[in-house]
C-alpha cells in the first residue's frame, strides 16, 4: 500500500467522531442512534481510502529529473584559491 495508511485511520477516525459528536450536539442525530457508532468506522475506511489512493497529483516516475549544468564561464567559489595578504 502507497501513502500513509496509518494517518489515514487516525485522521479518518477523528473526523467520523467528531462528526457524529456535531450532529448529536446540533441535535440532527438523537443520542442513541446506531449512526454514532458507524461514522467513526466509516470514517476508518474512508481514511484508508484516501491513504491508499494518495498522493492526488499527477502521477510522477522513480527517474530523477536530469540536472542542468552550470554555464561554463561561471566560477565555483570552492575552487578559487584564496588570496593571502603578505
Amino acid at each position: 500500500m502507497k501513502g500513509r495508511p496509518i494517518l489515514g485511520v487516525i485522521s479518518g477516525f477523528f473526523f467520523g467522531l467528531l462528526l457524529g459528536i456535531s450532529l448529536w450536539m446540533w441535535g440532527v442525530i438523537p443520542l442513541h442512534s446506531d449512526l454514532l457508532l458507524i461514522l467513526p468506522i466509516l470514517g476508518i475506511v474512508l481514511g484508508l481510502v484516501m491513504a491508499w489512493w494518495a498522493p492526488f497529483g499527477k502521477k510522477t516516475t522513480d527517474e530523477p529529473q536530469p540536472v542542468a549544468s552550470p554555464p561554463a564561464d561561471s566560477v565555483d567559489p570552492e575552487q578559487t584559491e584564496p588570496e593571502t595578504a603578505d
